[in-house]
């Protein structure tokens, strides 16, 4: 019988020791191949890593910090104070109110108290007309600015060196800074005025 013929028994046992040579190779393979995969997957994940971390810290080592930009050339100073002076009567609030605006828009202001008699004399001093008279005055590089002026039109006339004596909004318009009421506004004008009394419209704000 076959099963008791030793040829038998020697001639299979070289077939099954190489099927399981093969599955010992594959096996080792694999296990070879999982293991470079791993390496693999590692030294590129390292290497974009380093990458992408050296490129931001390049990126934030570029950045401009604020002391940086505020010593650019390139950068833009502050806007320079312009010191006025204000002349009020003490029982005027919205005169008060018009200096808290022009105090928070750079200028540097003086505030003087003073009584309706003095406050003329400057008046007459820069030859304001008298139908150009409001309730307060000041005094800023050589111009007067008499009433509720709206703060952007002190700095025009300050930035155009104009031939003017100074500007004026006469009355108390509603609306005007420091004459603020709700939603209100009455439409006016900015008149400018000459040393010999001539006037002139300055700006004008319709509403």
């Amino acid at each position: 019988m076959s099963e008791n013929n030793p040829e038998s028994r020697s001639g299979n046992q070289p077939e099954n020791n190489q099927s399981e040579s093969n599955s010992f190779h594959w096996k080792s393979n694999w296990k070879n191949l999982l293991v470079a995969g791993v390496i693999v997957a590692g030294v590129v994940g390292g290497g974009y890593w380093t990458v992408a971390h050296s490129s931001r810290n390049q990126t934030a080592g570029n950045a401009p910090t604020p002391t940086q930009i505020a010593q650019s050339p390139t950068a833009k100073p502050a806007a320079e104070a312009l010191n006025i002076t204000v002349y009020r009567t003490p029982t005027c609030g919205c005169c008060q109110g018009w200096v808290e605006q022009i105090q928070q828009a750079n200028f540097t202001v003086t505030d003087q108290v003073k009584p309706e008699a003095e406050i003329q004399a400057i008046r007459q001093k820069h030859g304001l007309p008298e139908e150009l008279t409001a309730c307060h005055t000041a005094e800023i590089d050589g111009y007067l600015v008499e009433g509720h002026v709206p703060i952007a039109d002190v700095k025009q006339l300050i930035a155009q060196k104009s031939n003017l004596a100074g500007i004026a909004v006469p009355g108390m318009p509603m609306g005007t800074p420091g004459m603020e009421m709700g939603n209100r506004q009455e439409s006016f004008e900015v008149l400018g005025f000459k040393p010999n009394g001539q006037t002139k419209t300055f700006n004008s704000y319709q509403f």
